[in-house]
């Protein structure tokens, strides 16, 4: 004999249960929505604190390049303006020739001039390739930033280029030194350097032809003003890279 089970008709879901249920499913999706975008946006600031940390250590570096430009430019504009002047007391029967040679020659032992300053931009560019220069907050400090790598440092290239230029032909044709513009002798070793200068300087005609030359105050003097502004635009680094430094430092801390 058969048993018949009694059929149970299947539950019907009321509309509240369907909205509850959408409802739900909404909120879940909502909040893994806003859980990826919280995570990706964590991971972007993480990777923007990074790169301008980067930046600061790039910048303290320039620093410490910066300082050395300007030991290097101040000491070089006294040094071409004594040269100036030594010649014009020459041309005025003020010292003799063989006190004129010996000065100029004692000065040019000591000159060192002609090392450009180049920026270290790598972090800077890295923080623009991977987007986060547009994370930064500050339009302060995107102006700042822009202005120290951007502004600054195109003016920097222009002036290398001049600075090299004017550095060859100083070296070549105005105040020709065997070894170079940097080859500053050991103190131990200068009284026959010196010597040497003096005897080198004479026996090839350099004396006649070079500091004896009616353009050796000109272009020595075109020497200084290259000297000088080179040394104005290493002040005006130091006074923005000191600045972007502080602007860096605070957002890092504010963040």
């Amino acid at each position: 004999m058969e048993v018949h089970h009694p059929h149970h008709p299947s539950h019907k879901k009321k509309w509240s249960e369907y909205i509850i249920e959408f409802v739900m499913l909404f909120f879940a999706v909502t909040l893994g929505f806003f859980a990826e975008n919280v995570r990706e946006h964590q991971i972007i600031e993480h990777k923007t604190h990074q790169n301008l940390q980067s930046v600061v250590l790039d910048l303290k570096k320039d620093s410490v390049l910066i300082q050395q430009r300007l030991d290097e430019y101040s000491k070089a504009s006294v040094f071409l303006d004594n040269l100036n002047k030594l010649y014009i007391k020459y041309h005025v029967n003020k010292i003799s020739k063989n006190e004129y040679l010996d000065s100029v020659l004692f000065i040019g032992n000591n000159l060192a001039f002609g090392t450009s300053f180049y920026i270290n931009n790598s972090s800077y560019k890295n923080t623009i390739a991977s987007g986060s220069f547009s994370n930064i907050n500050s339009i302060e400090l995107k102006r700042t930033i822009s202005d120290y790598y951007e502004v600054y440092g195109s003016k920097l290239n222009d002036n290398n280029k001049i600075l090299d230029d004017v550095v060859e032909y100083y070296t070549v044709n105005t105040f020709p030194k065997p070894g170079g513009r940097f080859s500053v002798s050991n103190n131990k070793i200068i009284e026959d350097n010196l010597i040497f200068l003096k005897e080198y300087y004479k026996s090839t005609g350099l004396f006649d032809s070079s500091l004896l030359n009616k353009n050796f105050l000109i272009y020595n003097q075109k020497a200084k003003d290259r000297v000088d502004i080179y040394l104005m635009l290493m002040k005006i680094f130091e006074k923005k890279n000191v600045e972007l430094i502080n602007l860096l430092t605070i957002d890092l801390n504010e963040h």
